[in-house]
């Protein structure tokens, strides 16, 4: 970002909480975190703070900033920005070796024809549908028990 417009991001004020329960935050935080219901929280900040708000409403304030923490996460000063090779997460240090690999895919390989090779428990019958291109279909009338 240029200078000119870095002045004018700097110079603008913080933006006040949209929220009425923002002040209270860490407070619901912590009581989540200890288990806490969101029907609890609403009557805790009724008795404690003097907040009166519903539990849906707490419900929603904690989605909303849970969705807004994983969707925007806090960004840092512009020189920590730049990736180095030791922020870089490294995704083949725990793969496993070749050999490892290979021994585990025969072993796949010899349990699937050992099932193959299992006889069926259940033979089956032969009421099932037969097709004989001779003769025309005709729907079978089941037997009476």
């Amino acid at each position: 970002m240029g200078g000119q417009f870095q002045d004018i991001v700097e110079g603008l004020p913080e933006k006040p909480p949209r929220s009425r329960l923002e002040p209270y935050r860490e407070l619901i935080d912590e009581v989540r975190r200890r288990g806490r219901t969101f029907r609890e929280i609403a009557h805790i900040l009724a008795e404690k703070c003097h907040v009166e708000t519903g539990a849906s409403t707490i419900h929603d304030f904690v989605r909303i900033r849970s969705q807004k923490a994983q969707r925007f996460p806090r960004r840092s000063s512009p020189d920590t920005t730049k990736l180095t090779t030791a922020t870089i997460p490294q995704r083949f240090e725990t793969a496993p070796p070749a050999a490892s690999a290979v021994a585990a895919a025969e072993e796949v390989r010899r349990k699937i024809a050992a099932l193959k090779a299992r006889k069926s428990l259940v033979a089956p019958t032969s009421e099932g549908f037969q097709f004989d291109p001779n003769e025309p279909l005709r729907l079978k009338k089941p037997a009476k028990k």
